[in-house]
């Protein structure tokens, strides 16, 4: 796996623990004996259809966005992912955890509460790599048409 999906990967994982671990605070689950075995099953369950989803929507790209239109592609990817994701990560986390029915009227809060997590972060990373990798790019093609310029005594 090349460095820009790995990145993507990790720091996925990282808005799925840190948007459970925000979760557990808010609904006083946090001291609860089995926090810790939840909190991992949820991750699990929220982390990994949206990782299948991104990677199959092609939202961990084999490069990074550099462009405006890159940025745009990679956040529209993301954005299907986790619409998909998130209902299919809270039947996976009902079975995980033995509850019997998943009750759709969470799929919304799910949704909004997950979205500056998932979604804030892939933005975040997104235009931070545009500006990097577009930075590079742009100053490399600058120095190389003087260059040849230069080269080849054209004005």
């Amino acid at each position: 796996m090349r460095a820009f999906p790995r990145q993507l990967l990790i720091g996925d994982v990282l808005a799925a623990a840190a948007f459970v671990v925000v979760g557990q605070i808010f609904h006083n689950t946090l001291a609860a004996p089995d926090a810790a075995q939840r909190a991992i099953l949820q991750i699990a369950s929220i982390g990994a259809p949206f990782a299948l989803l991104a990677w199959a929507l092609g939202a961990y790209p084999a490069r990074a966005p550099v462009t405006r239109a890159d940025v745009g592609l990679f956040l529209w990817r993301s954005l299907l992912a986790w619409l998909f994701a998130v209902p299919a990560g809270l039947f996976l986390r009902a079975w995980l955890l033995g509850q019997p029915t998943v009750l759709m009227a969470f799929v919304g809060p799910a949704l909004a509460s997950s979205a500056p997590f998932v979604l804030g972060w892939r933005l975040i990373y997104a235009l931070s790599a545009a500006l990097v990798h577009g930075g590079k790019v742009e100053r490399s093609r600058r120095y190389n048409s003087r260059h040849e310029r230069a080269s080849t005594g054209a004005a």
